[in-house]
């Protein structure tokens, strides 16, 4: 028996890898959040965001990100994930927010973006909802300058902000992970 979160979780074609990893299924018929989708929700301050399910890899619990001199402020650092350097990026900085007090109680969702391997820090990761089309309203002039926001979900509960994941980093940020991805490993150090 796990515990509510993982049973929900699992319901949704997520499955528990280890005790606060989970990995992503494949879903068969939900790959465009366009039309219609399953959507990975999570909370950053009061708000709930989600993403398309097909890009989120893995959720797992915090772990401190080794700090790397001259980064953007957005970027938290990186951390090991099965013999993988991945940049975590926080949200929280990427959106203006303040950082949380208790960091440890956050999440990092694993997203795959253009084979690119990111993670973002999250507060917590609620649910994985369906969200049909007809729910979604797109951007209005409000929120037209606001790329990243692919639309505003009204679900029963509560207004969910879509996030067009690729358009919340910049594409230089995601052509320099990729670019450190491809680097050149082994061989000897050089001071």
């Amino acid at each position: 028996t796990g515990s509510p979160m993982a049973e929900v979780l699992e319901g949704h074609g997520i499955s528990r890898r280890r005790k606060g990893v989970f990995s992503i299924n494949k879903v068969k018929g939900h790959e465009q959040m366009k039309t219609y989708g399953q959507v990975v929700v999570f909370t950053l301050g009061e708000e709930k965001y989600g993403i398309e399910i097909s890009c989120v890899k893995e959720i797992m619990k915090w772990a401190k990100p080794t700090e790397l001199p001259q980064m953007p402020d957005a970027i938290s650092g990186v951390i090991k994930l099965r013999n993988e350097v991945i940049p975590v990026i926080s949200l929280r900085r990427q959106f203006g927010l303040p950082d949380v007090d208790r960091q440890a109680d956050t999440k990092i969702i694993i997203l795959e973006i253009d084979a690119v391997f990111v993670g973002i820090n999250v507060d917590d990761v609620d649910e994985v909802v369906h969200v049909p089309s007809s729910a979604v309203e797109f951007p209005s002039a409000l929120t037209a300058k606001a790329e990243m926001i692919y639309g505003i979900a009204k679900l029963q509960k509560y207004l969910l902000i879509l996030l067009d994941i690729r358009a919340v980093f910049s594409p230089d940020v995601i052509d320099q992970i990729a670019e450190n991805d491809a680097a050149p490993t082994g061989g000897d150090f050089r001071v």
